[in-house]
């Protein structure tokens, strides 16, 4: 008798296991960067499946941040300064992987006749009203000493300044790719860029802290299949590029140069970079903190070892 029971104790078990719902999809909100398209492209390979990872794209990381703050997305493409900056509202997250590190992508830009930076006294720059826009101006100040009143900064998503360019409406900006390439192509020229300024501008994935706690498993998947997406990158390169040049709404050609400016940290650098006892990311991020401390753009300073889990890296291979 007892031997029935466990059995039928074992069979409802069974039963009810097989009746779970299954998980639902990670959510994950991105904004238009040529560093975040290889998610697109995994998710249009096949590699990540709409019923395990559901990529949203929004029109600028303002969005994201929001989105992720509210709880509407579980994970989110963000730069390192905005990571820092939810870090210093109270928000719970942990960095998943580093995607890029901007080395030439991300620039001040201007019209022929402003030859330094200094010359932007006085000018009208265009810039998007977001973490990421503020430090590169904060790092403007830094090297010239011009203050920001000094300038009239006027607030615009970057997807307008091109047209704001041309219209005369804005003698400079601070910029990105793939918009970097079309203002330049237009009659700019590059003050600055973030080659200038190297290992500051880090783009992450970020997850909340609860869906980490819970779903470790379905996270390693999202990084094994974001490194398998960088090598079908790096051995079919044109027609990768090409795809992901078309869904940003530009050419291959104009793909590659954006590209060019970021450096992409493939498995082995992202464990150096999260992983051991020292996870190398500490020491910019640290650097970063106290830059935007110094600056105004957080309140105080922030514990940056706590957003990363060197456990996670066994993940990222």
């Amino acid at each position: 008798m007892q031997s029935l029971i466990k059995f039928a104790l074992l069979a409802v078990a069974i039963l009810l296991a097989g009746c779970q719902p299954p998980a639902e999809p990670l959510r994950i909100v991105s904004s238009p960067w040529a560093g975040y398209e290889p998610l697109y492209l995994a998710r249009d390979l096949g590699f990540l499946r709409e019923d395990s990872v559901r990529i949203t794209e929004l029109p600028s990381s303002n969005l994201n941040m929001e989105a992720f703050s509210n709880g509407s997305a579980d994970l989110s493409t963000l730069t390192l300064d905005e990571t820092l900056t939810l870090l210093a509202k109270g928000q719970k997250l942990r960095i998943l992987l580093v995607m890029d590190i901007s080395n030439g992508a991300d620039a001040v830009v201007a019209k022929p006749g402003i030859k330094t930076l200094a010359d932007l006294k006085g000018k009208r720059v265009g810039m998007e009203n977001i973490p990421l826009g503020a430090y590169i101006l904060s790092r403007v100040l830094d090297k010239t000493g011009l203050k920001a009143t000094d300038m009239t900064i006027i607030p615009m998503p970057e997807d307008k300044h091109e047209k704001a360019y041309l219209q005369g409406k804005i003698d400079a900006a601070i910029t990105m790719e793939p918009y970097k390439t079309r203002i330049t192509k237009a009659g700019a020229h590059v003050l600055l860029d973030s080659s200038q300024i190297p290992d500051e501008i880090f783009d992450l994935i970020v997850v909340r802290e609860d869906v980490y706690q819970t779903r470790r498993d379905d996270l390693c998947h999202l990084a094994k299949q974001w490194f398998r997406t960088q090598d079908y990158i790096q051995t079919n390169e044109k027609e990768a590029y090409a795809r992901m040049g078309k869904r940003l709404g530009t050419n291959e050609e104009d793909f590659r140069t954006a590209r060019a400016g970021i450096k992409v940290p493939l498995r082995q650098e992202n464990q150096q970079l999260l992983g051991g006892n020292t996870p190398a990311l500490l020491a910019p991020a640290r650097r970063l903190a106290d830059i935007m401390q110094r600056g105004n753009m957080i309140p105080g300073p922030v514990d940056v070892a706590a957003i990363i889990d060197p456990g996670f890296a066994g993940c990222l291979q």
